[in-house]
């Protein structure tokens, strides 16, 4: 393998201009709530993420010069993940009521979002060593970093963060598959995750809702119902389930809105009240209206760059630890960019997950740059065909 100094920009412009793209969203989407709602400059939003973008740019080009095969050491990976779970433990004491952010002074930390890097560097390290001693992963020694992803979704369900819980399992279970982990250890996970999700179901009633919401399953039809009684007593404790299909109808309305060609930039209706979370989760319903359906396959066209980059980035990369930590990463990124949309265009329940380089959220930025960079340490190195 001969290592390189040069830059991948077949990968780093789509991821430039994704970043840009978003920070344009961001300051059209966050304007009037930051007048209006917290009486705060127009820019004020805009003006945050642009910071967070700068200091995740630096990060991203630090990575990129450091041998991604350095972190293909055990301190390098379990130090990272064990300061994520601690994070995540503490943050329930921390923020009693939402259980997710760290308030520091200057921003808010969200501990969930660097789970993402830690996990892939975990999975792809354990995976990686497992191959150089010309061992499987079909035997008890598996269990131990499957039982801590699950450990760790499980935390992640505990505080609340569904979406990111669900978006960890994917990296890890796309690696193990490549791997060539048996059948059986799938169905185990798979109903280990299943109770799980009930559970978190169970914490919240209206959470029902917004997995039904997408079926078509409103609080009118459980009355009208008779088969669709049993859900009469969870109506009754949870207001939120009144109007369960709010959000994703105001983000089905912002899409539908946009046309072709969408209505301009800065002109979005839905961003004056109507669609909650405009500028964070549900950026691209706004996006969506004010670039249309032009802008729209612009946006996924660089999603679809990225991906069909680290595709051929994986059969180029020689050793296992670069393929895996390739794989994890761009599994982890196009399926978040993937979920976030079917959810804002109604194919998915609410999951508060945000669209990565788009949404605002300075630690869903920083911890995206981290997986970029960490992927442009990989390309760098790689042998072109």
């Amino acid at each position: 393998m001969t290592a390189r100094l040069t830059t991948d920009w077949k990968l780093f412009v789509p991821i430039l201009l994704l970043l840009s793209f978003g920070l344009v969203m961001v300051y059209s989407a966050s304007s009037v709530v930051a007048e209006v709602v917290y009486e705060r400059p127009i820019w004020e939003f805009a003006y945050k993420q642009l910071r967070f973008a700068g200091l995740g740019l630096v990060l991203l080009f630090v990575l990129k010069s450091i041998d991604y095969r350095r972190f293909n050491q055990p301190h390098w990976v379990l130090v990272p993940l064990g300061l994520v779970v601690l994070m995540l433990i503490g943050v329930i004491f921390a923020d009693p009521v939402a259980h997710r952010w760290y308030k520091l002074p200057r921003f808010n930390l969200q501990p969930s979002e660097f789970a993402k890097p830690a996990i892939v560097l975990f999975v792809a390290w354990f995976v990686a060593q497992r191959e150089a001693r010309k061992k499987g992963v079909n035997d008890r020694h598996t269990l131990g970093p499957a039982a801590l992803v699950v450990g760790l979704t499980a935390v992640l369900i505990a505080v609340g963060d569904l979406g990111t819980a669900v978006i960890l399992l994917v990296p890890a279970v796309v690696i193990f598959y490549v791997a060539g982990i048996e059948r059986r250890y799938f169905f185990m996970t798979a109903a280990l995750c299943l109770v799980l999700f009930a559970g978190f179901l169970i914490q919240k009633p209206y959470r029902i809702f917004r997995v039904m919401a997408p079926l078509g399953i409103t609080v009118e039809m459980v009355a009208e119902n008779p088969r669709l009684q049993w859900l009469a007593p969870i109506i009754a404790e949870s207001k939120a389930a009144r109007d369960p299909d709010y959000q994703p109808r105001q983000s089905r309305i912002a899409v539908a809105s946009g046309g072709l060609t969408g209505r301009g930039l800065g002109q979005s209706n839905q961003k004056l009240g109507f669609l909650p979370e405009a500028f964070t989760d549900f950026i691209f319903g706004v996006a969506a209206e004010e670039t249309g359906f032009a802008g729209c396959l612009l946006l996924l066209g660089g999603y679809l760059a990225i991906f069909w980059r680290g595709l051929g980035l994986f059969w180029r990369t020689s050793d296992s630890f670069g393929r895996y930590l390739v794989l994890g990463i761009v599994s982890l990124i196009t399926t978040q960019a993937l979920v976030n949309i079917s959810v804002v265009i109604g194919l998915g329940p609410t999951k508060g997950l945000p669209l990565p380089l788009i949404s605002y959220g300075g630690s869903s930025l920083l911890a995206t740059l981290t997986l970029f960079g960490l992927l442009l340490s990989v390309s760098d190195r790689a042998v072109e065909p």
